[in-house]
């Protein structure tokens, strides 16, 4: 079993995909997904008609796991998001970009979800970005995850950019572990699989011990060209899963990041 945690479906800037086209490219693995189309303001659609058609694709292919898009930076209330959860316990977590929608992590405004996702137990997942970000760097969410400590808030993608954005946003990972801050996890898509084994470094050997539950596995497919293609995906995770057998010769470990650690996370 494999769980990709980060994938997506819908018209957006990046493309329209089809759920039948990312299922052709990520075969029969499981996955957490998010609609596109609520989260890009110029081709979007309104909150609940995108999240209605993320259920839809949810229904007719199940390995598909849906994600709530929170239109952060259009809704007026959180109304439609709490009856949604409360009809469709379906939704496994919560998905923000702050960078796409131009709102800080640290706005006010995503006090009423992230009040909604304590309220149903429910993971939230950000766009992580640069370390320079004005909008969705890592240091930004983490200030925003201390206001909910108790609530799992994931840094999707770590970080984007360089090694020195993903050694940053690993210390602020750590950080959040030994002074028990916020319940911060992360995927890893579109980081290179050498900065994850730094990342599985600091997390092993934290002084609290062992936190590597809190990393996942994940594409961000089908975004990117790396992630347009079935044999190009494959080929991926293979280098992935070699990669990290041949350095840390733990298969555990490695099902722990590949399905363990999602599926626990999300309740799947």
């Amino acid at each position: 079993m494999i769980i990709d945690a980060h994938v997506h479906i819908g018209n957006s800037f990046w493309g329209n995909f089809t759920p039948e086209f990312l299922l052709g490219i990520i075969g029969d693995k499981v996955c957490v997904c998010s609609n596109l189309a609520a989260i890009d303001a110029y081709t979007g659609k309104d909150e609940y008609v995108a999240n209605k058609e993320m259920l839809d694709a949810s229904a007719k292919y199940p390995q598909i796991k849906p994600l709530y898009v929170c239109e952060v930076d259009r809704s007026l209330d959180t109304n439609i998001i709490r009856q949604m959860l409360k009809d469709y316990p379906q939704f496994v977590g919560l998905k923000f970009h702050p960078e796409f929608t131009k709102l800080t992590a640290t706005s006010d405004k995503y006090d009423k979800y992230l009040e909604v996702a304590r309220q149903f137990k429910k993971p939230c997942l950000y766009h992580s970005g640069h370390t320079k970000s004005r909008f969705s760097s890592p240091a930004l969410i983490y200030q925003k995850a201390k206001q909910f400590p108790d609530v799992p808030i994931i840094l999707g993608h770590l970080s984007t950019g360089p090694r020195s954005s993903h050694d940053e946003a690993a210390k602020i990972i750590v950080e959040s572990i030994e002074q028990d801050t916020a319940t911060l996890y992360v995927d890893v898509s579109w980081v290179d699989v050498e900065d994850v084994i730094m990342l599985i470094e600091a997390l092993k050997n934290t002084s609290k011990g062992d936190y590597t539950h809190r990393i996942m596995w994940a594409s961000d497919a089908p975004v990117g060209d790396h992630n347009l293609k079935k044999e190009l995906y494959d080929s991926n995770l293979n280098v992935f899963k070699t990669r990290i057998l041949e350095y840390f010769n733990d298969e555990e470990l490695l099902n722990n990041l590949l399905y363990s650690n999602a599926q626990k996370l999300f309740n799947l």
